[in-house]
């Protein structure tokens, strides 16, 4: 009589079971530690006839007032290395938008060799203003043109961006960008330390391409900053003495990194994407989501239903290589549903629908004098 039948505090009144979720209810920023002294304090409890923390959390957790913590999961990826050879790892990163007179707000996509430091690309991107940042096709055409110039390299490293990783989740799936990459055979790390520690190098080539290529200078439309920008780049690598190399420029003391071998075409991209190495990536991950009201859970920026899934629980997801679907299991590790993963055919892995339309916009790039993309 008066006490809950079963679960959290269930060996309790109901009396305090009450208090506790009235507590709650005016205190959203409480935790059970809180409202446990504020039972003794206002309410005069002896502490030795108050149930434990645990047992607090559970009857909040029971009642809805606690979010259950997403686990963290498990992300595809290599942590990056130190490179020893060149072309082994790139750094990539886009400078914050910087007004360039004459053609209004750029960010600049720069990427380096980590052991030769070849300036591999310097992408200007116009953008409305200070504050916007490039987007995931601003990054595949800059590497596209890396690429063209420099061939594949055995990886790339990156920040923990939003357009690399879902960083909002604990349990981030792999983007568009990074399976795009994956597909090609490049593979993608993030770094764990913020510069210097990582990624220094193309931290300060961002200043460096600023003085060479933009300082107190003003162009007539973006085509001229962009062609501006290549020719600087290329004078860097070839000419410019590096105290790192002993007063060599980068091709001068690294000339094996005039290009890594791995050759592409973009007439040909459709033919080096394999979506197999996207199975063989996803299959070493696993994520976790909360199905939404409608029975909907989003991984990748991608939705997939799922009928039998229950509205505010918690999936764990993973990907079958084998049979190239996503499986879902509830909190019982019971299979809820098998789908297909979505985002990934090669018209999507491009972001356009044939190679002709691939080719024009390259072709728009070397001619177009308002930025084309």
């Amino acid at each position: 009589m008066g006490r809950p039948p079963s679960g959290a505090l269930g060996t309790f009144d109901a009396e305090l079971c009450v208090k506790v979720k009235q507590l709650r209810k005016d205190n959203e920023g409480w935790g059970a530690l809180m409202i446990l002294v504020e039972l003794e304090e206002e309410f005069s409890y002896a502490r030795e006839k108050l149930p434990s923390a645990s047992s607090v959390n559970r009857y909040l957790k029971r009642g809805g007032f606690i979010k259950p913590r997403e686990p963290a999961g498990k992300f595809p990826s290599k942590p990056c290395e130190k490179p020893k050879a060149v072309h082994q790892v790139w750094e990539m990163d886009a400078q914050g938008a910087t007004e360039v007179k004459g053609i209004g707000h750029q960010a600049t996509i720069s990427m380096k060799d980590g052991l030769s430091k070849k300036h591999c690309m310097a992408f200007p991107v116009s953008v409305k203003n200070q504050s916007s940042q490039p987007a995931t096709v601003h990054y595949k055409w800059a590497f596209r043109l890396a690429f063209a110039e420099s061939g594949l390299p055995q990886g790339v490293q990156v920040d923990k961006d939003s357009v690399f990783i879902e960083n909002t989740s604990r349990s981030p799936f792999p983007g568009r960008l990074h399976l795009w990459l994956t597909a090609l055979g490049v593979g993608l790390c993030f770094i764990e330390k913020a510069p210097p520690a990582q990624q220094a190098t193309v931290e300060r080539s961002h200043h460096t391409m600023e003085r060479q290529a933009s300082r107190g200078k003003s162009f007539e439309n973006w085509q001229q900053f962009f062609q501006h920008c290549q020719k600087r780049r290329r004078r860097m690598n070839e000419k410019f003495p590096s105290r790192s190399h002993g007063g060599k420029a980068p091709l001068q003391a690294f000339p094996a990194a005039a290009h890594s071998g791995r050759h592409t075409a973009m007439e040909k991209e459709h033919q080096l994407l394999d979506v197999q190495r996207i199975r063989t990536l996803l299959s070493e991950g696993k994520w976790y989501r909360v199905v939404s009201s409608g029975k909907m859970v989003s991984l990748g920026g991608q939705r997939y239903y799922l009928k039998d899934a229950v509205p505010k629980t918690q999936l764990q997801i993973t990907f079958c290589k084998e049979s190239n679907l996503l499986i879902f299991r509830n909190d019982k590790e019971h299979i809820l549903n098998r789908l297909p993963l979505k985002g990934a055919s090669l018209e999507e892995l491009m972001e356009s629908d044939s190679i002709l339309s691939l080719v024009a916009t390259y072709e728009k790039l070397s001619s177009s004098k308002v930025f084309p993309l």
